[in-house]
């Protein structure tokens, strides 16, 4: 299946997975509840079994903007603060369904990976960099019905498991505009 994350099929997970399999527990989360949250340490990385996780940033109007999201089968961590320096969240993780995660204690989870992987973490740092600049540079180079046609081309289940407002505000438009793209394509 196509994945919204591109850094996902340039990264080898499966000692990863394997690990969460064998020292994890499977946690529920109801829609809404919160992976991670703006302001503190993460403490688990998980494997989304089911459902979908959507990463938000608080604007300055008090709303949340989606910046991201992990699908079932993928990795879930709040990768660039809490994972690699050990400082709080500058992002919330949020159920966007009700879903489930097999997760590990953050710090047992770097641990492992530090001590039988030790080129990882500088490798998925590496990658992860460049999909976000990747995705600034889009914002100036696309336009949404760019941005929209690529993300439904590229992981054509989306519009199934993800609400139209955190699909625009992943797009970085209103859900009235994008409500406009679908029209005038013909959605």
């Amino acid at each position: 299946m196509a994945q919204i994350n591109d850094f996902l099929s340039h990264i080898d997970f499966e000692a990863m997975r394997e690990y969460c399999m064998a020292n994890g527990k499977t946690v529920r989360y109801a829609k809404g509840d919160c992976f991670a949250e703006v302001g503190r340490v993460g403490r688990y990385v998980g494997f989304v079994n089911s459902g979908y996780f959507k990463y938000c940033i608080l604007t300055s109007k008090g709303d949340y903007a989606v910046t991201g999201f992990s699908f079932a089968d993928e990795c879930i961590m709040d990768f660039t603060q809490s994972f690699i320096f050990d400082k709080p969240s500058k992002i919330t993780i949020i159920a966007g369904c009700d879903s489930e995660v097999m997760q590990v204690p953050l710090r047992a989870f770097r641990d492992f990976i530090t001590k039988n992987n030790p080129g990882l973490i500088p490798r998925m740092s590496a990658v992860v960099l460049e999909e976000a600049y990747g995705r600034y540079l889009h914002l100036y180079q696309k336009s949404p019905t760019e941005r929209y046609n690529e993300l439904v081309e590229k992981y054509p289940d989306v519009l199934e498991q993800v609400t139209l407002r955190d699909i625009a505000s992943y797009l970085l438009v209103t859900p009235i505009h994008l409500s406009r793209i679908r029209k005038k394509l013909g959605k």
